[in-house]
């Protein structure tokens, strides 16, 4: 299969399957927030893209965490491997990031001329500066910014879990134990939600670091797994895929987790377990379903999608609910993939402008500082 000419990942590291996912994965999170923050609705047959393409974000954290052992493994034995990754980890995320707080923070100060109302305050912006704002729930105000927290998390503490995770057995053993961790965590923090005086109008339970620790172990364990079963061909090729097909089809064509769906969540582990064969199939035996140049492309520039996304829907909702209410005579609620296309074709435009001046430099700056340490 040709290689996709990233930007992003080192030549020889990239895995065209993986990128093609992120794309897959940006773009199911896109359609999700048009139909919560737009407030347009698809057909009744596509009712899982309300319900279940959310969970792209999981299976973000499952890539991040494959990917991050992919391309660090190898380097353990390098002089300064640590140092670099951290370097390389904040460059990625911190340019793109800081530009969307300081235009989060121009909308509050705007806002509040208008409604006098503050929303952000110096606590906040240090927080968030430091990327320290998961340990203060509701201090993150970048939108969809959660998920950059619980990742920021993830990446310092990584250097020591891929020195203790050397095996199968030892990623098996953490997933097990993450599993039992992020559930009891999760159970806890949302009866603390439903037993609040005042509780919020999201659940904290949802977006901690702990609760979402599962995943990143998900993703080292389908690492080892995809390295101790990569020679055994019909496995990777056949019962992998199945798997991921039967798990990821069943649970966005029917209702069959529901009953899951409790304070601990465990329908969330049967979409971890589903995101991990994914994961697997499409890093060893990629399809061009996926692995494809436009996925590859949308994936290439996920984070740029990720970040953009809800502030492009927010301001142009009143517009997308206008061509909504246009088509609807016509096309019933099919209007809603007229309006999917147009903030598709509106964020490409944007997010290609964020790529190539923010987050291409940031990552060049970082290649620097590595390099002149050599």
């Amino acid at each position: 299969m040709r290689e996709f000419n990233s930007q992003i990942i080192q030549k020889g590291r990239l895995l065209p399957g993986i990128h093609g996912l992120r794309g897959i994965a940006a773009l199911a999170i896109v359609l999700y927030h048009l139909q919560h923050l737009a407030l347009i609705n698809p057909p009744p047959f596509f009712q899982f893209i309300g319900r279940d393409f959310g969970y792209g974000v999981h299976l973000f954290f499952i890539m991040s965490a494959f990917s991050l052992m992919h391309s660090t493994d190898y380097r353990l034995n390098q002089q300064h491997w640590a140092s670099d990754y951290l370097i390389k980890r904040f460059f990625r995320i911190a340019p793109l990031y800081y530009c969307l707080m300081v235009f989060m923070i121009v909308a509050q100060m705007y806002y509040q001329d208008v409604s006098g109302e503050t929303f952000v305050n110096l606590i906040d912006i240090l927080l968030n500066a430091t990327f320290t704002f998961e340990f203060v729930p509701w201090s993150g105000f970048v939108w969809g910014g959660w998920a950059i927290g619980v990742e920021m998390i993830f990446y310092v503490v990584f250097p020591f879990l891929i020195l203790v995770i050397r095996s199968h057995r030892s990623a098996l053993f953490f997933l097990l134990i993450s599993i039992i961790v992020s559930s009891s965590v999760r159970s806890a923090l949302h009866m603390e939600h439903i037993n609040a005086v005042s509780p919020t109008k999201w659940d904290w339970s949802y977006f901690a670091f702990a609760p979402n620790l599962c995943f990143f172990a998900f993703g080292m364990y389908a690492y080892r797994a995809t390295l101790l079963l990569e020679r055994k061909t019909a496995l990777m090729r056949i019962v992998i895929p199945f798997i991921a097909i039967i798990l990821m089809g069943g649970l966005m064509l029917t209702n069959v987790d529901q009953p899951l769906m409790t304070g601990s969540r465990w329908d969330l582990i049967i979409w971890g377990i589903g995101f991990t064969a994914l994961c697997m199939w499409q890093s060893s035996n990629p399809t061009s379903a996926i692995a494809n140049r436009f996925f590859e492309h949308l994936g290439e520039r996920s984070y740029s999608l990720y970040l953009v996304h809800p502030v492009l829907i927010t301001f142009t909702k009143g517009y997308l609910t206008q061509f909504y209410t246009f088509f609807m005579p016509y096309v019933g609620a099919y209007a809603f993939f007229i309006c999917s296309v147009l903030i598709i074709g509106m964020l490409l435009i944007i997010v290609e402008v964020t790529y190539r001046i923010i987050e291409i430099p940031g990552i060049r700056l970082g290649r620097r500082l590595i390099a002149s340490r050599s």
